[in-house]
């Protein structure tokens, strides 16, 4: 009897084990509810950093073109030997042109240096030569101008005997790839040939656009795709995209980029580049249901009438060319042509001007439906909007968009990816990113990084905009307490910095609370000690600082021969149109001549864009910060003066 169990201890030993299971399965649902509220958290400030991102970019393109708008405006009033470039041209005109781009690219102009030991070129093209190219990019060796100029020269002459519509098979390949965005940036392009393969006629691509500007790198990416265009005409396809633009160029690096490379070379090239990108095709159809373009479509999109368009017409997408003899403008061949390059689609139904981004249009899946039904077009596959997977489908499907530059915003912000169009319009998507350190990180390191790097570009607008920011709070603050409201503080970031934010979400990361009233203290806003710091070593005031990249697109654009200076005469030219167009008597030769002498600090007979900032600089401080508005005008230039 002694040596038998007892029941009662089994029970006990059984009820003991139901409670641990029970206790585990607490800790478990715990740990798991733990998680997801951690991963849900985590998105919440990916989305937020995302936004910040994307926010701040379109309000910069917009604020560009409205600066273009102005300039435009300008122009107008140029010699007719000027605004003859943009008229529509006689058959008499484009041999004349063709003329004029082929001594452009004779590479006989240009000499080699007897120290120079970079890559060469010389046609017929060889595969091998492309490789060279990409070795000696690798090893961050510059092309001379000599030889990319022979490349320019030959790819416009080959993108002149296309039509405005391609057409592609997948008859004779099994597989073709379509690559978005590039801008500039060699990683991604090298990525993109690692893991898919070289083009060839057996694996042929459609560069959809936008591979040059935002990266330091867009002369190597466009050397080589446009070597590859030469060497394999039929199996490589390039459309158009909004920054193959003279006007983007100016604004977004790659006119920067030459001059840094090719210093007293850099106009001819520029010029050369000019002449490629009005010549690139617009758009891409395969297989006869697949249509690839690069921003969009819109309500009145005709790929019928599109086919017809003069390309060439188009130096920039952004200034629509005027009718021969006349100052008429074909407002429905320009808005074909900017819609295709510019739009972006949105989930609601319509097709409305997209305000956000300053051109095109935001179309709706009623729009895509339609347009796409029109033409027997299953699928449309742009580029244009940077995605944080490297692609996004929408429309029931009819729509797709592809971003192949990883890393767009900072490194980890996004994935870049391209697709691989099959037979019977199968779809294959091969997502990558090109830096591998950053896979290696824990997500929420990756995620903390990538928000830190959003919320330092948008404490640099804040701080700004510190001067209209802090009168709007003082309105909504009349007893001078230092803090307003939640709602208020959220409505006045809103409305002076024209960013659209969830700014409830974010006022943690950007400013402080008084934690008796819940109310914000408004003047936290501006106590970044780094941002203050980085203003204060540059000895750039708050208005000079807000308009910096409204003054280099000024400065880029005034520089007429994109020599990186500034010249007596470039000044003079432009002093005179702004004078015209105010309909004022301007300055006179003397009080140019000591205009010219003021800015030019260094007194060498140029004036930099160092000199250029200073002279804005030290008439903001003699005359107050009125002495730049917010927006373009021409006020602000004469005031800058």
């Amino acid at each position: 009897m002694g040596c038998a169990p007892s029941r009662k201890k089994g029970a006990l030993t059984e009820q003991n084990r139901d409670a641990d299971s029970q206790a585990q399965l607490r800790a478990t649902l715990m740990i798991q509810q733990w998680f997801r509220r951690w991963r849900a958290e985590l998105e919440v400030r990916r989305r937020a950093t995302w936004t910040i991102f994307q926010t701040m970019e379109y309000a910069s393109e917009n604020e560009q073109l409205q600066l273009y708008n102005f300039f435009n405006d300008i122009i107008t009033g140029l010699p007719d030997a000027f605004n003859a470039l943009h008229a529509t041209k006689s058959d008499s005109a484009l041999t004349k042109e063709d003329r004029f781009y082929s001594k452009l690219t004779n590479p006989d102009f240009v000499n080699i240096e007897s120290d120079y030991n970079g890559p060469s070129f010389e046609l017929p093209v060889t595969l091998h030569q492309v490789q060279d190219l990409i070795k000696a990019f690798q090893d961050q060796q510059v092309i001379h101008a000599k030889y990319l100029l022979i490349i320019l020269g030959e790819a416009r002459r080959i993108f002149k005997l296309q039509e405005n519509i391609q057409h592609m098979s997948t008859g004779t390949a099994s597989n073709i790839t379509i690559v978005g965005d590039i801008h500039g940036t060699l990683d991604n392009l090298l990525a993109i040939f690692f893991k898919n393969g070289m083009p060839s006629p057996t694996n042929p691509y459609i560069i959809n656009g936008d591979f040059v500007d935002r990266g330091n790198t867009s002369t190597e990416v466009a050397a080589i795709l446009l070597s590859l265009k030469i060497l394999y005409p039929n199996s490589v396809y390039i459309n158009r995209g909004n920054h193959e633009d003279v006007i983007m160029n100016k604004r977004y690096g790659f006119i920067t980029e030459l001059v840094g490379k090719y210093g007293t070379t850099a106009n001819r090239v520029a010029k050369a580049f000019e002449g490629v990108f009005r010549a690139i095709p617009l758009l891409s159809i395969v297989d006869n249901s697949i249509m690839v373009c690069h921003g969009g479509i819109s309500d009145i999109t005709d790929l019928k009438y599109i086919n017809k368009i003069d390309r060439e017409k188009y130096v920039s997408i952004l200034r629509p060319p005027k009718r021969e003899n006349t100052q008429d403008v074909d407002l429905v061949e320009w808005r074909q042509m900017l819609d295709l390059l510019w739009s972006d689609p949105k989930t609601a139904n319509g097709c409305e001007p997209n305000l956000f981004r300053g051109g095109g249009t935001y179309f709706g899946p009623d729009i895509s439906k339609t347009i796409l039904g029109k033409h027997n077009i299953n699928i449309l596959i742009r580029s244009h909007e940077c995605k944080p997977d490297g692609f996004e489908t929408m429309h029931d499907g009819r729509v797709v968009t592809v971003f192949s530059a990883s890393n767009y915003y900072d490194e980890g912000s996004n994935l870049g990816a391209y697709v691989k169009v099959g037979k019977k319009n199968k779809l294959q998507f091969v997502q990558y990113n090109a830096t591998e350190k950053m896979k290696n990180l824990p997500l929420n390191t990756r995620v903390s990084r990538i928000e830190s790097s959003a919320l330092r570009d948008l404490r640099s607008t804040i701080f700004a905009n510190k001067v209209n920011l802090m009168n709007a709070f003082a309105k909504l603050d009349p007893h001078g307490d230092g803090h307003i409201t939640k709602a208020e503080w959220s409505s006045c970031m809103r409305e002076v910095l024209k960013l659209d934010l969830p700014w409830l979400t974010l006022r943690n990361k950007l400013v402080e609370t008084d934690t008796k009233t819940g109310h914000i203290l408004y003047e936290t806003c501006f106590e970044s000690g780094e941002l203050k710091a980085q203003i204060s070593n540059q000895q750039i005031t708050e208005d000079i600082y807000r308009q910096r990249n409204v003054l280099e697109t000024i400065f880029r654009i005034l520089d007429t021969d994109n020599s990186g200076f500034i010249t007596p005469e470039e000044l003079r030219a432009g002093c005179e149109l702004l004078a015209k167009h105010n309909n004022s008597v301007g300055l006179s030769e003397e009080e140019l001549d000591q205009l010219i002498a003021t800015m030019d600090i260094d007194g060498n007979g140029e004036i930099n864009f160092n000199e250029f900032l200073e002279s804005f600089r030290l008439v903001d401080t003699k005359f107050g910060s009125a002495a730049i508005p917010s927006g373009p005008s021409t006020a602000s230039l004469k005031e800058g003066q």
